[in-house]
């Protein structure tokens, strides 16, 4: 028994150390930290465990470990949110019930108390564990078992507390109780829950922190759009069966770089970007202010509607840097795709129309059609 534990103590202290290289190779990534702290915890105290078994200080390793052992596995899903959140009053609680335990073996109070205060500490990290992976899973097999096997161990853990108050009085010692075949059942239930969950979040940590530099890789880190190379691979998808392609610019947008500077430019990109993204159809930014969206199995007619309104939704909003009487535009160029035709023909069309909406004064829809070139009636309101 006591090879065996030595031997999972180094399992869980290779892995914790795994994680903090991780975390480090990839810039502070929160939860491996989190998850190499409680790897680290659950380490020290199986050894703990193992060598000063029925002693004073496993009671007291078992207060300052395992509640911020769970705790820590908790703050790892939770870092796993965009916006995770705090989460500070069920950390005060946890650290404020592990204080408590402490204390009350200082002050020599019978174990059953100190117990309780620990089981307690322990059983809410678990189920705030549990209840933030709820929170943020996704439909797959991996995120219903780490929450199968967390609400497992949240019912071990809770039941733990009914156990000591109905089979157990303030008269039993550590020693007796730790020895109990009550206390080593679940222990080993816990020993058994605790490491897959562990590897399950560890998994579920690598695959986000994958799929976040996949998404930082394709898309425009000022509008969240596609980036460029990304756009032109979505193409080869989208218009495998034809559609239409439109293509954009801001008119003029040199003059909002060179009167409000560029932090005012990039604001009104990201307006028009906002504006792109709200078709729901691809959008991508392949220029500095020029954008792009893909219609699939669209026609060049319904295309031009969707451009004559963006462009009047833009046109018409009133930036904070401009005057009331300024208003910005922009110019759209449209081009169908053919079945089976590349993409890129599509977009010289779209280009060589959005040239003749700036050639014809701009804030305007021009189409290119076979036969013939289709343009809109440009906007009285066009920027100058």
């Amino acid at each position: 028994m006591v090879g065996l534990n030595i031997v999972i103590a180094g399992i869980l202290g290779f892995t914790a150390a795994l994680c903090a290289g991780a975390s480090m190779g990839m810039r502070g990534n929160r939860p491996m930290s989190w998850l190499a702290v409680a790897l680290a915890m659950g380490s020290v105290q199986t050894l703990v465990m193992t060598f000063a078994g029925g002693s004073w200080f496993e009671a007291s390793a078992a207060a300052m470990l395992a509640p911020p052992a769970y705790l820590s596995a908790g703050r790892a899903i939770r870092a796993l949110a965009p916006r995770p959140g705090s989460g500070l009053p069920v950390v005060a609680v946890v650290l404020g019930l592990s204080a408590t335990a402490l204390v009350l073996q200082a002050m020599g109070s019978p174990y059953f108390y100190q117990a309780l205060a620990v089981q307690l500490a322990c059983t809410i990290a678990v189920g705030d564990a549990a209840y933030q992976m709820v929170r943020r899973a996704r439909r797959s097999l991996l995120d219903g078992v780490t929450i199968a096997l967390l609400c497992a161990l949240v019912a071990f853990s809770a039941v733990r507390v009914p156990l000591l108050l109905n089979l157990f009085g303030p008269e039993v010692t550590f020693t007796s109780f730790r020895q109990s075949w009550l206390e080593t059942a679940l222990l080993s239930v816990s020993g058994l829950l605790v490491p897959p969950i562990i590897f399950l979040l560890l998994a579920r940590t690598v695959s986000d922190t994958i799929a976040t530099y996949q998404r930082q890789s394709e898309r425009d880190g000022l509008t969240g759009l596609l980036n460029r190379r990304a756009f032109d691979t979505t193409a080869d998808a989208a218009l495998s069966n034809g559609g239409a392609v439109i293509f954009c610019d801001i008119d003029n947008f040199k003059q909002v770089n060179d009167r409000f500077g560029h932090e005012a430019g990039d604001d009104v990109i990201c307006t028009l970007a906002a504006l792109l993204a709200e078709s729901g159809h691809p959008a991508g930014r392949i220029g500095g202010e020029e954008f792009a969206l893909l219609l699939p199995g669209q026609n060049v007619e319904s295309a031009m509607e969707l451009a004559d309104d963006i462009r009047a939704r833009f046109n018409g909003t009133l930036h904070p840097v401009l005057s009331p009487n300024e208003w910005l535009s922009t110019s759209f160029g449209v081009s169908y795709c053919a079945p089976g035709e590349s993409p890129r023909a599509a977009f010289r069309r779209a280009d060589v129309a959005l040239y003749r909406a700036k050639e014809a004064g701009r804030n305007q829809v021009s189409a290119f059609m076979p036969n013939p070139d289709v343009t809109t009636t440009p906007s009285p309101r066009a920027a100058a």
